[in-house]
């Protein structure tokens, strides 16, 4: 995934709509290639483990 492409703004939303109650304020995308996507701390882990999980879960299907 790369950041700014779609797929990444569609895991972004996805992330953002099955987590409505968490604080959702983004950083600078300048800021995004280091990791800090989100300003609230505990967001941003929360949202680096959904990456993660997304990322396994991509590499095990097209290494089907």
């Amino acid at each position: 995934m790369t950041l700014g492409s779609k797929e990444h703004y569609d895991i972004l939303d996805n992330f953002e709509k099955n987590h409505k109650y968490l604080r959702l304020d983004r950083e600078e995308q300048s800021l995004w290639g280091i990791g800090q996507v989100y300003q609230n701390g505990e967001t941003n882990n929360l949202y680096k483990s959904f990456i993660l999980g997304y990322s396994l879960g991509r590499c095990q299907y097209l290494n089907q």
